[in-house]
């Protein structure tokens, strides 16, 4: 009996160290887009996209190493973001804090669903001269990084 219970924790074990090896080699978060506004360049569009099973918690996100000043999390139940798309005043942009909802996962998005259900996820943050982006998240109660180094058009 003891033989029986003694394989059968070594297996649950071994199976739970695969998943969560699985899970970090194959992070969840991507970076889909990011942009500039057209009338405020200082201020950046990034648009995020859950590529995972469940939904992602933003935590903290970095710019070249550095916590900005001001940052939002921006939910969007109509059109991606653009460079020329006006923010404000459209009724299909929320503006939360980082942590204040959840990300949900792009392949279980009704796109018929317009106007009803978050379509896009994008993090409006102002930086002058943006190099890197750190974005650290939960997913399934782990913590993950993700680090980009972004590339600017230099005139």
């Amino acid at each position: 009996m003891k033989k029986i219970l003694f394989v059968f924790l070594f297996s649950v074990l071994v199976v739970g160290a695969a998943f969560i090896i699985y899970v970090k080699s194959n992070p969840p978060l991507a970076i889909s887009a990011y942009t500039s506004l057209k009338d405020n360049p200082t201020v950046k569009i990034i648009e995020l996209e859950n590529k995972g099973l469940q939904e992602i918690q933003l935590q903290q996100v970095l710019i070249n190493d550095k916590i900005p000043e001001k940052i939002e999390l921006v939910v969007s139940k109509s059109a991606p973001f653009e460079a020329e798309m006006e923010m404000e005043n459209d009724p299909n942009i929320t503006f939360y804090k980082l942590g204040q909802i959840t990300i949900f996962p792009s392949q279980f998005i009704d796109r018929q669903a317009l106007g009803k259900q978050p379509q896009h996820y994008a993090v409006r943050m102002e930086a002058a001269d943006m190099k890197t982006i750190t974005v650290k998240y939960t997913y399934l109660k782990i913590p993950f990084t993700l680090k980009a180094a972004l590339q600017t058009n230099k005139k």
